[in-house]
């Protein structure tokens, strides 16, 4: 079937364009070859040719419409056959392909491959130590700064509230013991804990301030 039909199937519109009959109904679900490029609906919808390599160079990101099932490779040659989309029969392998100023096929310059091919493992990168990042705070390896914070604030609170609640028991023995009022015993105890307490927070408060507000990870 010649791409100058007014129509095709899917299959026949796959063939002469390099890909699977399954990547076409892919390109129409995501929206890629739509609106007057088909002909029907459904399974039975047929495909404009024409109209449908026209949708195709502009829908499909660059490095989908080049060799190796769409990923992008460095110092990739000027012309990529992969997908035929521009409506002729790819030329023999052993002969360069003359310039054609009417031809519709892709060029696009190695420049520009190796920048989308650099952008794209970036961009992975970034996504990989994403998702390493959620793994650990999963596993508990990793926790939150704010949440380590306020968890350190209300054990060091929860300490304090219990020697705090002692301090009536041992006012009480030492009253016994040393023979004094239980009213000094108690007062002496609690001005002491109490001077105690003020000190130890400025101590940690001077401590957390010291601290990075990262810290390397030695077991990544």
């Amino acid at each position: 079937m010649s791409l100058s039909a007014d129509t095709m199937t899917k299959g026949a519109f796959a063939a002469h364009i390099g890909v699977s009959a399954g990547r076409i109904s892919q390109y129409i679900a995501e929206g890629k070859i739509y609106g007057d490029a088909l002909e029907g609906e459904g399974r039975a919808a047929k495909i404009r040719p024409a109209v449908a390599q026209s949708q195709l160079q502009k829908t499909l990101e660059p490095s989908q419409r080049f060799g190796a099932n769409g990923q992008a490779s460095l110092n990739m040659p000027t012309r990529q056959p992969a997908l035929n989309l521009g409506g002729r029969p790819p030329r023999p392998a052993a002969v360069p392909p003359s310039f054609d100023p009417d031809e519709p096929e892709l060029i696009v310059r190695d420049d520009v491959a190796d920048k989308l091919a650099a952008e794209r493992l970036r961009q992975q990168q970034i996504k990989t130590a994403q998702l390493e990042r959620e793994e650990a705070l999963e596993v508990g390896r990793y926790m939150l700064a704010d949440d380590a914070r306020r968890q350190t604030v209300k054990a060091v609170t929860e300490a304090f509230k219990v020697m705090e609640l002692a301090i009536p028991a041992m006012a009480k023995t030492m009253a016994a013991q040393f023979d004094v009022p239980m009213h000094d015993a108690m007062h002496a105890l609690l001005k002491s804990f109490r001077e105690a307490r003020a000190k130890a927070a400025k101590d940690f408060a001077t401590s957390a301030a010291e601290l990075a507000e990262h810290v390397e990870d030695e077991q990544t």
